[in-house]
């Protein structure tokens, strides 16, 4: 089983072993390796403990599986303890090994039994089969993976694992169960490994030892593998190689069945994942079912359908199935079940196809079976096409036997009439070119599609055995029939003898008529035997062809008869033939009619009537025919059928049509002596209804019938003229049915026409009819119950009565079938009929219809009756459900008909209560119906109807209180609310008890119907109780008490509910009588959920008031209000003290003083709930925006005086709670004043306020309606429009007023004051500005405004001033010169002082002045720019609080006054505040200064600066010079300022153009140089100032200026020389300035301008000078130098720049080493001449730097030109090279590293070679 590789490592592995166990210590470590005990201890344990163990589980194992036994006397017997496996021979070892196998498979189904593992582990410590025999181990327990059991075997198996399972090698490392995919990915990639495990899978399954959890194994692990491998686009080829083998083998495993459907399984998913070829698939198909067993055909069929299924067949390329599969499959018992149960889960259509094909080629007598496999819903249209040809051609062939025939003919028959399969077997019939008529004669049948090119259909079918002599033979030796007409009943044998031959001669085509029909041995012509055979061949179901003939022929023999026989008898049938359902039927009968009218025009008026003695025989049938005269049969065919043949031909409908018409009497036939139609048509009836009841056979009956029952109305009843047939249907229906199912009569449809006999005139027709419902026949007695409901209303009473008991009768039985029940709820039944029921159902027969008052004994003896005896219960009971069932019908049909009963309900109510007490009856349904039944007879009467005497409310309410249901409570309830509609005196005095009933019950209910029970109760019953109740003034205490009992049920009425039962409730009462209670018994409620800190009952309260009050108008609400108010107030503090004459509610008795008051605060926080909701809110802005037009006039004002008393109760009780004590609750009125407040339209809010504030003895309401007036202004000033605006105009005096009037010490009040003045400025002064000009500008600024001397009162002063300039603008022209001053002094004094808030205040003033007004701002600017810079001050910035506010403030006064003051008067005062900004010397406000500067200079206008360009010169000189003016106390200020004075003298520059520039520089450089001489820091301050102010504008505008250089050359040069040669002290700021700005205007040099001799000679020894100064940490001056070396491009330049740089690299001590080729300043005046070595000694003096410092800042310049110039600079190299080899050989470390590491590299990339050769 293994491959030859693993036996061969195996062998090595085995070697290796044997090896090791020479080794003490090897063989202690294999000792240790256990399946169950921890190594430590398994290594103490001895062989012959471990073989015991593994003993006693080998026994335990015996027991589940005797099989075990072998064992114990090889594995596991005493010798085995002393096998070594390592001495023994290897034949021994294979009889070893195969044991162990043998084993293993035995055990592997139990694995996991603690016995299993016992055994295993002695294989394992024993014989070492984990070392060993490890493959067939891990085969063993791979099915169980994923238990902990796999990862204990492996951690026995030592590394490495066997070659195969080497993929299990980190599970084993990290002791974890391997994954799933793990295990799917190493199957499907090794396919040896997945042999090796099939094999193993499939020997076990051979030798029967296979089970559940392998094959479970098997087919997840195969299906995961096959769908792996797909996903990895492996050939499909090479996935069948691999599976199939395996497969085939275990699908012939029969003794396996369950290993079977695992390989069924796993074929399913192959077929469908893999394209494997049609052969493949053949044999895979054959193997499945020439294999499966019973247990296994089920899931194999599913495999086989797959298989199929999944074959590549075209549409047109299917086939049988092969013999072998076909017959497996027929021998299935349950095919059909597992058919339908595989195609509810896949699709199967393939494998239907070619199994109905197999079907036709081996065995066709099963077609049924076919039929039934094509009416699959799941078939296409084109694979049902290749079934239905395959049938058809079966039906071709001539020579199949008549059993097949036979049934082709009957299956052709119902799959024609299925409308799924019709329209198939038509399109193939086309594509075959089958003709229809001649399959019917082939098959011996008829068959029936719809329509088949114009071909018509019959609709039954006969067998016919085939012939097996010839047509004439068949004549020839025919009998010679002895009856004398073919209709007799006893004729059918010689009937059916004769039919087959007449078939035959068809069938073969031969001359049917003159050797049969006109054969007069068979068929005598004086007889008239040929026309009853005809007569009943083409009204028998035979095929088309063979009706038409029949037909054909008799015409024949009609026109060779003598005319003086009558032949009216043929007229049935040829009506009868006239609804055939083919075509041609019709067309030949109607020829057959118009030959008989043509033969009555010329026949004598009295001829012989043919078959009047034997057309049904000579019995009775024959002899009661009717028949008609000879003028009405004339009429007949002349008058009414002749003239309608053509429409009888078209529709085979309109013979029955037309047939009823001429037998109805409600229709006239003619317009002659109508008295003559009614003789004719009772004639005709009759003559018709005596064939119905002659004819024997039911084809003849049936259609005849259809055709009388079909009139509306008959003159005779049509039941009575066929009383022979119908009145013995009952007693002979098992006879007729079978005459019915032998003729193919539907029975059904029969007896449905058989009760339309029935007439509504028709005592016996009704009686009929009962006695068929009491046969509970299904199908008749459900005709005559549908009959029952159409004639009832026609029926007289007695007739009636008799039915309805009938019915009831049924009804009540329990075996009964019929639905007499429904039958009865589909008539209508009269008022006295229910009285009769009822009475026939009393409960007690003896007592009177009158309700009698009895006393409670008499009921008792009353009702004791029903337990008397069992048989005086069981009537009880019986009557109860005739009771129920009569109340169910009368609930039924509309009970408020029948008024009438209501006195007798009342009296079986009463019945009903006393047997419910004295019984265990259930009477508690029928009380239900019963009230079903009252209350639509309640609430149709009037008050003249109702008989007071006949109610009984007593009943009523014992019903209520001792029933159980809360539907039938509730029915009751509404019994009780109707009557209260109709008399309230009837229910006054017992109705309080319900509602005490109601409250503990009823409102509990969270359901529709009790919501409507409630509802109606309270609409009808309340207004009654409460008008009785409530007498005389003050509170409504009756209705105080109704509504309590609602309050106390609130928390269990259900939350959906709450909303609509309060407002019914309150609603019914009267809002204004009873909304104010119901708040007021909510609000103490909420108070004692809030004491009882139940927050969320509290909140639910208040959430139900918002809603709740939605439905009442808005004067409903505000009158509640009000009221409402009237009762909190009426509540005493203390009820000791409490006046009895004050009307408060009883529900505070009891309550301490403490308790009233917290009650009184929290019923006023209730109060705020209820007026405070939007809805409310809403409503009021309606009505004052005049969109709520249907209230009137007069309503508004009802609601503004009710506002108007809330506010007045509220200010009451304001005014009485002063005391110290109440001060709670006097706040708690005064937020129910602000809530009713803002309710408030703006303009009865102003009329309000306008005396709440003009109250000088209360400050604090003045105070409190101020802020009031500011608050609603603010929040709802712009809201209305003009309201608010007059509004706010006419409060606007009385604001000031109070201001005015107030102490000058009540700033709180004042304040207040300024501020709504602020408010409505900011709403109104825009628009009305003369309002505020005048008295409001005057208190604004008197002592009650800005010269106030509180500070709060100031700010808001202040604010109000703001928001009046805002608003009025230019109208405060006139006060400015008292306004401003007074605002700025105020300032000064807040920046002094800290006052932050005054700060922020005035900025805001002057703000809103520079906006409004700049123009008339200016005289005032330059205080006002002064002060705002002080502001900044560090000092003042300490005082103020933390925050920016004030630098917000400021930052916005600035900017608007930057954007508002044109620029030159804001110069102008910035230039006058420069010299005190600069004097008091302050970093903060100088800062300020020159970020305004230089935002004022960047937004002017380029006109506006060029205009005052000396000006701002001087000014900005002024500036500069900043450092001389102070000296060295201000030059950290200046410092860290020099950038933004450097940033406001450039903005000045921008807005210049050269030609004004150009002399404003000349200015400034010479404003630098005639600096006094003896003052040596001036000079240095504005030399650095102009330096500064140079690199930034030669960096900022870069090429323009470069020329602009050539002003201060001189002075650079000049400069630059001082810095090496002067004796003074080096300034290095001074020189960074120099330096930087040379290096600018050499790096934007682009018109050459450094080029120029003059200037190159000028400029740079002075600045190769600076070399000598030795700061080599600053690489300013060698970015200089690289800059002048690049802008200087030019052979001399370089030569002169490489050279004085070489002389600062050489030793400067030495003369000789000085390279001296200056210039001669003779020949180039301009040239400065300075001489390196004194240079150096100086400079290095000045900078303290060493002759090291110069070499190295050399060295540094030197290397950055090589950088930048690159090849430019090599022609200087022969120069460098020797002073580089001095300089790597300099005595100082220092110099000679930099020479290396720094100038050499630079200098070898740029040569591309080392310098080594050139230095050597």
């Amino acid at each position: 089983m293994a491959s030859s590789l693993a036996r061969q490592l195996s062998s090595i592995k085995a070697k290796a072993v044997a090896n090791s166990t020479l080794d003490r210590k090897n063989r202690q470590r294999s000792h240790a390796v256990s399946l169950i005990y921890d190594p430590k201890v398994a290594v103490t344990q001895d062989l012959d403990s471990i073989y015991f163990l593994a003993l006693e589980g080998l026994r335990d194992l015996e027991s589940i599986d005797h099989r075990f036994q072998t064992y114990e006397k090889s594995l596991f017997s005493e010798t085995s303890i002393s096998i070594d496996r390592h001495v023994q021979t290897p034949d021994q070892n294979a009889a070893l090994d195969r044991a162990i196998e043998s084993f293993l498979a035995l055990l592997a189904p139990r694995v996991l039994l603690q016995p299993a593992v016992q055994s295993v582990e002695w294989l394992v410590r024993r014989f070492k089969i984990n070392e060993l025999n490890a493959e067939i181990l891990l085969l063993t327990f791979l099915p169980y993976y994923s238990h902990p059991i796999f990862s204990r075997v492996l951690d026995t198996i030592s590394l490495p694992l066997p070659p195969l399972f080497t993929f299990l090698s980190n599970s084993k490392t990290t002791a974890t169960n391997p994954p799933r995919n793990l295990l799917t990915r190493a199957l499907s990639r090794d396919a040896e490994l997945f042999s090796l495990v099939s094999e193993h899978i499939v020997t076990q399954i051979n030798t029967q030892r296979a089970y559940h959890a392998l094959l479970s194994f098997w087919t997840s692990a195969t299906i995961s593998v096959i769908l792996s491998m797909k996903e990895a686009k492996i050939f499909e080829e090479i996935i069948a190689e691999r599976t199939l083998p395996h497969l085939s083998t275990v699908i012939s495993a029969r003794k396996s069945p369950e290993a079977q459907t695992a390989a069924y399984m796993i074929i399913v998913v192959l077929v469908s994942q893999c394209r494997l070829g049609n052969e493949v698939l053949d044999a895979l198909a054959k193997s499945i079912a020439l294999n499966w067993t019973k247990k296994s055909s089920k899931t194999g069929m599913a495999a086989l359908t797959q298989t199929i299924q999944f074959s590549n067949l075209s549409e047109n390329n299917y086939v049988p199935l092969d013999y072998g599969v076909w017959k497996a499959v027929e021998m299935i018992e349950t095919l059909p079940q597992d058919l339908a149960e595989i195609k509810k889960k896949v699709k199967i259509d393939k494998f239907i196809v070619a199994y109905a094909l197999a079907i036709l080629e081996y065995n066709s007598s099963n077609i049924k079976l076919v039929f039934n496999l094509l009416a699959e819903e799941s078939l296409r249209v084109t694979q049902k096409s290749i079934v239905a040809q395959a049938i058809l051609k079966i039906a071709q062939i001539s020579d199949a036997d008549g059993e097949a025939q036979s049934a082709l003919g009957e299956a052709l028959n119902r799959a024609l009439d299925d409308s799924t399969l019709r329209n198939t077997f038509l399109n193939a019939m086309c594509q075959l070119n089958m003709d229809i008529d001649e399959m019917e004669l082939q098959l011996k049948t008829t068959l029936r599609p719809v329509k088949l090119a114009s071909q018509d259909d019959s609709v039954m079918e006969i067998d016919s055995v085939p012939p097996k002599v010839t047509f004439e033979q068949r004549i020839n030796t025919a009998r010679r029939p002895r009856h004398t007409s073919f209709l007799a009943p006893t004729a059918t044998k010689e009937f059916e003898a004769l039919a087959e031959i007449y078939l035959q001669g068809l069938a073969e085509k031969k001359e049917v008529l003159s050797l049969l029909i006109k054969n007069g041995n068979l068929f005598p012509s004086e007889s008239g035997l040929a026309l009853s055979f005809l007569l009943r061949i083409w009204t028998g179901s035979y095929p088309v062809l063979a009706r038409v003939a029949a037909l054909q022929f008799f015409s024949t023999l009609v026109q060779s008869m003598s005319e003086t026989v009558d032949l009216q008898a043929t007229i049935i049938y040829l009506l009868i033939a006239l609804t055939d359902t083919a075509e041609k039927v019709r067309k030949a009968a109607a020829d057959c009619l118009s030959a008989l009218s043509v033969r009555y025009d010329r026949s004598a008026k009295s001829p012989q009537i043919w078959g009047m003695e034997t057309l049904y025989g000579t019995g009775a049938e024959t002899d009661q025919l009717k028949w008609l005269g000879y003028k009405d049969l004339r009429a007949l065919l002349k008058d009414h059928i002749g003239a309608r043949l053509e429409e009888a031909v078209l529709d085979r409908d309109y013979v029955k049509t037309f047939v009823a018409t001429l037998v109805d009497s409600s229709v006239s036939v003619t317009s002659e002596r109508k008295r003559k139609e009614v003789g004719f048509k009772t004639s005709l009836l009759a003559f018709f209804c005596s064939h119905i009841n002659g004819a024997p056979l039911f084809r003849v009956k049936y259609p005849i019938l259809e055709m009388v029952t079909a009139a509306k109305k008959t003159p005779v009843s049509v039941y009575s003229l066929c009383t022979s047939l119908l009145g013995t249907w009952i007693k002979q229906r098992n006879a007729f049915l079978e005459s019915l199912a032998i003729e193919r009569v539907p029975c059904a449809g029969f007896e449905r026409t058989m009760m339309m006999a029935v007439s509504g005139n028709d005592r016996d027709g009704a009686k009929f009819l009962e006695d068929s419902i009491r046969t509970d026949i299904p199908g008749l007695s459900d005709a005559a119950g549908v009959r029952i409901v159409e004639l009832f209303d026609t029926w007289k009473h007695d007739t009636q009565s008799s039915v309805v008991c009938t019915l009831v009768d049924l009804a009540l039985d329990d075996n009964a079938k019929f639905p007499a029940l429904e039958t009865l709820n589909r008539i209508t039944i009269s008022t006295d009929m229910f009285s009769s029921i009822l009475n026939d159902s009393r409960l007690s027969q003896h007592q009177s219809d009158e309700p009698q008052q009895q006393s409670k004994r008499r009921r008792r003896s009353s009702a004791s009756q029903y337990q008397q005896s069992g048989a005086t219960w069981q009537s009880a009971h019986s009557n109860l459900r005739r009771l129920s069932l009569a109340l169910d019908l009368l609930e039924r049909n509309e009970p408020e008909k029948h008024v009438a009963l209501l006195k007798q309900l009342f009296v079986i109510l009463g019945e009903l209560l006393l047997l419910k007490t004295d019984s265990s009856l259930p009477v508690q349904y029928t009380q239900q119906v019963l009230v079903d039944c009252m209350l639509p007879m309640v609430k149709t009467m009037d008050g003249s109807q109702l008989d007071s005497n006949s109610v009984r409310m007593d009943i009523i309410v014992s019903c209520i209180r001792s029933s159980t249901s809360p539907q039938v409570q509730n029915k009751f309830l509404l019994l009780v609310s109707a009557l209260a509609k109709l008399s309230p005196e009837l229910v006054l005095h017992s109705v309080m008890p319900i509602f005490t009933f109601m409250g503990a019950n009823t409102v509990r209910q969270d359901d529709e119907f009790s919501a409507h029970v409630i509802q109606q109760t309270i609409s009808q019953v309340i207004p009654a109780l409460a008008q009785s109740t409530n007498r005389g003034d003050g509170v409504p205490f009756g209705t105080v008490e109704l509504l309590l009992s609602f309050v106390n049920a609130f928390p269990h009425i259900p939350y959906h509910r709450r909303v609509k039962l309060f407002t019914t409730l309150v609603k019914t009462l009267g809002p204004h009588d009873s909304l104010y209670l119901v708040l007021r018994l909510l609000g103490k409620r909420h108070w004692d959920a809030v004491t009882r800190s139940r927050a969320s009952d509290a909140q639910g309260l208040e959430d139900f008031i918002e809603v709740y009050l939605r439905g009442f108008t808005i004067i409903e609400r505000i009158e509640a209000a009000r009221q409402y108010i009237g009762l909190v107030s009426a509540i005493p503090f203390d009820l000791s003290l409490a006046d009895g004459a004050v009307g408060y509610l009883d529900d505070i008795a009891g309550l301490s003083p403490e308790k009233l008051l917290s009650l009184k605060l929290d019923l006023l926080g209730f109060f705020r709930v209820t007026v405070s909701t939007t809805s409310l809110r809403n409503q009021i802005a309606e009505i004052f925006r005049g969109t709520t037009a249907s209230i009137p006039k007069s309503d508004i004002d009802t609601f503004q005086a009710s506002i108007a008393g809330c506010i007045e109760k509220l200010l009451a009780v304001i005014e009485t709670t002063s005391e110290e004590k109440y001060q709670k609750y006097q706040t708690e009125a005064y937020d129910s004043l602000d809530a009713i407040l803002n309710l408030l339209s703006i303009q009865d809010f102003v009329t309000v306020l306008e005396s709440l504030i003009s109250r000088l003895d209360d400050p604090f309401t003045v105070r409190r309606g101020l802020l009031l007036i500011r608050t609603r202004f603010e929040n709802d000033g712009m809201a209305h429009g003009n309201f608010a605006k007059n509004s706010g105009l006419k409060i606007l005096p009385s604001v000031c007023a109070a201001i005015s009037n107030a102490n000058i010490t009540d700033t709180a009040l004042i304040k207040v004051g300024l501020q709504a003045i602020e408010t409505l400025g900011s709403k109104f002064g825009a628009t009305e500005p003369d309002a505020f000009v005048g008295d409001v500008l005057e208190i604004v600024l008197s002592d009650r405004g800005i010269q106030c001397a509180d500070e709060n009162t100031i700010v808001a002063a202040l604010v109000c001033l703001s928001t009046l300039a805002m608003a009025l603008g230019a109208r405060l022209l006139g006060y400015l010169p008292r306004a401003v001053p007074l605002i700025l002094d105020l300032l000064d004094e807040a920046i002094a002082s800290g006052q932050e808030l005054v700060c922020i205040a005035v900025f805001t003033v002057v703000d809103s002045l520079v906006k409004r007004i700049p123009m008339f701002m200016g005289s005032y600017l330059a205080k006002i720019l002064g002060l705002v810079f002080l502001s900044a001050s560090a000092n003042s910035q300490r005082t103020f609080a933390d925050g920016p506010s004030v630098e917000d403030a400021r930052t916005v006064l600035l900017e608007n006054v930057i954007t508002k003051i044109q620029t030159k008067p804001l110069l102008t005062s910035l230039i006058v505040n420069w010299d005190d900004v600069i004097a008091r010397w302050d970093y903060a406000i100088i800062k300020l200064y020159l970020s305004t500067a230089t935002q004022v200079i960047e937004r002017a206008t380029r006109k506006a600066v060029m205009s005052d360009a000396s000006k701002l010169f001087d000014f900005l000189l002024s500036v500069f010079n900043s450092r001389n003016v102070q000296g060295g106390q201000g030059k950290g200020i200046i410092d860290s300022l020099e950038s933004d004075i450097i940033e406001l003298a450039m903005q000045v520059v921008l807005k210049l153009n050269d030609k004004v520039f150009r002399p404003l520089f000349l200015r400034v450089t010479k404003w630098a140089a005639e600096a006094a001489v003896d003052s040596l820091t001036e000079r240095r301050n504005r030399f650095f100032i102009l330096y500064k102010f140079s690199e930034r504008l030669f960096g900022s505008l870069k090429s323009i200026v470069t020329s602009y250089y050539g002003y201060i050359l001189e002075i650079t040069a000049d400069l630059l020389v001082d810095f090496v040669t002067s004796e003074t002290k080096f300034d290095r700021e001074l020189w960074d300035s120099v330096i930087g700005s040379l290096t600018v205007a050499f790096y934007n040099d682009q018109e050459e301008f450094w080029q120029a001799p003059v200037r190159f000679d000028k400029i740079a020894d002075p600045l190769l000078a600076q070399l000598a100064l030795g700061l080599r940490s600053s690489d300013l001056l060698q970015q200089a130098i690289v800059a002048l070396a690049v802008s200087c491009s030019s052979e001399d330049h370089y030569k002169s720049i490489n050279k004085s740089i070489l002389n600062y690299m050489r030793n400067l001590d030495d003369d000789d080493d000085i390279l001296i080729d200056f210039h001669d300043a003779e020949e180039d005046s301009g040239a400065i001449v300075l001489e390196p070595k004194r240079v150096v000694q100086t400079a290095r003096l000045k900078a303290g730097s060493t002759a090291a410092d110069v070499k190295i800042t050399a060295v540094k310049s030197l290397r950055a030109i090589y950088e930048r110039l690159g090849e430019e600079w090599l022609s200087m190299l022969p120069q460098l090279v020797p002073i580089v080899a001095e300089l790597l050989e300099d005595d100082d470390e220092n110099v000679e590293t930099e020479v290396r590491n720094s100038l050499v590299p630079v200098i070898e990339g740029i040569l591309g070679e080392s310098l080594d050769r050139y230095l050597s």
